[in-house]
């Protein structure tokens, strides 16, 4: 069963289709907007996740002085 589930995946993957799909401006843009929000938020998070315990630390060493 799973071979021929893996074969089907790889022939719909590796034979090209045409498709003539127009998409609009609305939509490209919202969808380009879209993707940067994501990428900004994912980067935002790694900041977050980074800066705010070394945060605590470094005010936990400047209070020892």
């Amino acid at each position: 069963m799973s071979k021929i589930l893996i074969l089907s995946v790889l022939i719909i993957f590796l034979l090209p289709n045409i498709s003539f799909a127009y998409i609009g401006p609305g939509i490209a843009i919202g969808s380009v907007l879209l993707s940067l929000g994501v990428v900004l938020f994912l980067i935002f998070l790694i900041v977050a996740i980074i800066y705010y315990p070394l945060k605590k630390i470094y005010l936990k060493y400047k209070k020892k002085k």
